[in-house]
């Protein structure tokens, strides 16, 4: 998977125009090694409502526009705060689960994020990559701040946070979203929800 791939499984993390449902409290995917426990209050997106989601959202680039509609792995998961049709930004939790790549997690997800800047030309770093843990193993994280657009012409400033934790041949790519400022920063729970996840080793 080249680092374009990488950095399409955190574009568009937030939901902005979607439907969802309430998700049991802790989840837990036994094929992939992972469990985690969403925020109390909090919903889960069905596969079909992440691809429409995907299909809305509108980058700079059209080669990642389409590559993000057509070629991008679903997630395993993803959690959103509010229940949809939502108004406004809709923070939002995602994991997903690929094949690794040569290199370590941090040069991993600094190549990512400078391919994420051909869809968010406006893309800031608010936190460098660095290497850091997640469940006890080796892995990098990113903050950076960008616009996103989707087709109907909504357009909000977001917030993210992106982990990448190698296992083995594979590697989980967790985004955790929500706005800058106000009511819906991706705070407390989703602090909560990297807390409580899981990895099997």
């Amino acid at each position: 998977m080249r680092p374009h791939a990488i950095a399409l499984l955190v574009l568009a993390v937030p939901f902005v125009l979607s439907s969802s449902i309430r998700a049991r409290p802790r989840f837990e995917h036994r094929e992939a090694g992972i469990a985690l426990t969403r925020p109390d209050g909090w919903y889960t997106a069905t596969m079909a409502q992440v691809q429409a989601n995907r299909e809305q959202t509108k980058l700079s680039d059209r080669e990642l526009q389409v590559a993000l509609a057509t070629r991008a792995a679903l997630p395993l998961i993803v959690f959103t705060k509010y229940r949809e049709p939502h108004p406004g930004l809709n923070p939002s939790i995602q994991i997903t689960l690929r094949q690794g790549l040569p290199g370590t997690p941090v040069q991993l997800l600094a190549n990512a994020v400078a391919v994420m800047r051909r869809a968010f030309p406006d893309l800031q770093t608010v936190e460098p990559v660095r290497q850091t843990e997640v469940d006890g193993m080796p892995a990098a994280h990113v903050r950076v701040s960008y616009t996103l657009e989707n087709r109907t012409g909504f357009a909000a400033r977001v917030s993210s946070s992106l982990w990448l934790v190698p296992r083995g041949s594979l590697m989980f790519l967790i985004g955790m979203s929500g706005s800058e400022s106000g009511p819906d920063v991706c705070g407390p729970e989703c602090a909560s929800a990297l807390r409580s996840l899981s990895i099997s080793r």
